[in-house]
């Protein structure tokens, strides 16, 4: 099993690759990694981790934590984007239509 800094190293890269491919919007890569990251996780979460406790384990805590805000920005702009795009294809659904309830048979 590798060490508990080698696995939050491992974390910061897939984190930065996440931030990457977020940003090209490919999203099925970035769940990808995502899902990746949630198996390091899940390693960090069951070893003795006594690497974040030190200097070189703050410092890397804070660059994932800033890259992970910089995500969450992200995902929250590309919400709002397809919240918006589907308020503008709802205001054009039924454009054109015939009101329901007009007669077929009906002379013009």
């Amino acid at each position: 099993m590798p060490s508990p800094r080698e696995l939050w190293q491992d974390y910061h890269f897939l984190t930065e690759e996440m931030s990457k491919f977020l940003v090209r919007n490919d999203i099925d890569l970035f769940f990808e990694l995502m899902n990746q990251r949630e198996k390091i996780q899940a390693e960090l979460d069951s070893c003795e981790d006594d690497y974040k406790r030190t200097a070189e384990g703050k410092s890397l805590l804070e660059a994932i934590r800033m890259t992970n805000q910089g995500i969450g920005h992200r995902l929250q702009f590309m919400l709002n984007q397809a919240k918006q795009q589907e308020t503008v294809s709802n205001a054009y659904d039924g454009y054109g239509e015939r009101p329901v309830g007009n007669r077929l048979d009906q002379k013009s």
